[in-house]
């Protein structure tokens, strides 16, 4: 008898100790593996026709980098744990066939788990077909032609707006001061300065100023003197250059030479190459600022530290806070899908609503995103926001005086 129970006990033991080895056997072998790093791809235009604009940026990926990793990584829930990033850069020249090149290889060889889109729309139009076809996550930063979007792409977003809002609080800023009458256009034609003119013209005439013209002039152009011959027979109050920093500063450096003397020049884009290359010529000249000292939204105190650690100098590059945006939005993106899964990412990505430096970045269906840039004035070599007055910590200065007139 006391054999038999001690058989029976024996095997219930075995059972049970078996059962509890496959269980825990199969728990082991259905937990995923946890990758070594989360991958991260972008090129920068280091050299090349937009690298005055954004050389630097390459240093801000690298130091978010080190922030991100000093804390662990991103915290992943699939994995219980924060998993350390790893972020591939190179360097698209400036050409958009490069840029296609390289976000293939980013997709291909390198398999990155999510791509931060190139600087400047036509590279971003190029480049972001590696993501489609590989079904890669792609957020674009600096681009917002409608023609990147139009195209039905589902693996792409955005930070900021579309081309044709990028400046809409400067013509609020105009209609709210009800002094500027007149508008005359020059345009650089490529993408995004087209897009900023096409979605401008509505927005001036709803300020309530009259186009007095629009010019349209390849990229390489070198001499204004025939279109600022006949803006001067209009005598606008606002000449609006949209177009990028290189056009811009030979523009300006022509229209000073010609006397050409509006209330006010409005450059899209004029970050440090551009004040650096006119100097004091600068001063009095409107254009884009994506964020200011003073600013509440989101966690500043980081991005100054950011900034700081990469020696990126804010006036030199006004664009620099919307890298800070989409790497804020890609944390979170992360954090709320709680996996790698890129389908899932992206899910997370295109539907949520995500707190930024630059105020809550959300997307719409074709992927185009919400953050706008604000106002700035060059004054006395320094850059301020001018516009809305909550957030402006200067005041617009109009009109600006004749060049014979100045200091």
């Amino acid at each position: 008898m006391k054999k038999m129970v001690l058989e029976l006990f024996t095997r219930f033991f075995i059972v049970i100790f078996a059962l509890v080895l496959v269980l825990s056997t199969g728990e082991v072998f259905a937990q995923k593996k946890s990758p070594k790093q989360i991958l991260f791809g972008a090129t920068v235009c280091m050299t090349g026709h937009f690298a005055p604009e954004v050389r630097t940026f390459k240093r801000l990926m690298d130091t978010w980098t080190q922030m991100v990793n000093e804390k662990g990584g991103i915290y992943v829930k699939e994995y219980s744990k924060r998993i350390p990033i790893k972020f591939i850069v190179y360097d698209d020249k400036s050409d958009e066939s490069t840029a296609k090149r390289f976000y293939e290889r980013l997709a291909t060889v390198d398999k990155v788990d999510l791509m931060f889109g190139p600087y400047a729309s036509p590279l971003t139009f190029a480049s972001s077909t590696a993501a489609e076809n590989n079904k890669i996550p792609f957020l674009a930063i600096c681009a917002n032609s409608p023609k990147v979007y139009d195209r039905g792409f589902q693996w792409i977003a955005c930070v900021i707006d579309a081309a044709g809002r990028y400046t809409y609080r400067y013509w609020e800023m105009l209609k709210s001061e009800g002094l500027a009458k007149s508008v005359s256009f020059v345009v650089e034609d490529t993408l995004h300065p087209l897009g900023v003119y096409k979605g401008g013209t509505p927005l001036a005439e709803k300020a309530g100023l009259k186009i007095l013209s629009g010019d349209i002039a390849p990229a390489a152009t070198r001499d204004f003197t025939s279109i600022i011959t006949k803006i001067k027979s209009l005598d606008p109050d606002i000449v609006y250059v949209s177009s990028n920093i290189p056009l811009a500063i030979t523009f300006m450096k022509q229209a000073k030479e010609l006397d050409l003397n509006p209330r006010e020049f409005q450059c899209i884009h004029h970050g440090g190459e551009f004040k650096e290359a006119l100097g004091k010529d600068a001063n009095y000249v409107l254009g884009q600022s994506y964020w200011t000292h003073g600013m509440k939204y989101g966690d500043p105190d980081r991005f100054v530290e950011l900034i700081k650690r990469s020696k990126v100098d804010l006036d030199e590059y006004p664009w620099a806070p919307a890298y800070m945006m989409a790497f804020e939005i890609v944390e979170q993106a992360i954090e709320r899908a709680g996996t790698l899964e890129k389908a899932t990412v992206m899910e997370f990505l295109k539907k949520g609503r995500f707190m930024t430096i630059g105020g809550e970045a959300y997307f719409a269906p074709n992927g185009v995103g919400s953050i706008n840039a604000y106002p700035s004035q060059i004054q006395n070599g320094k850059y301020f926001i001018v516009y809305p007055p909550e957030t402006a910590p200067a005041k617009h200065i109009y009109p600006t005086p004749k060049w014979t007139e100045r200091k």
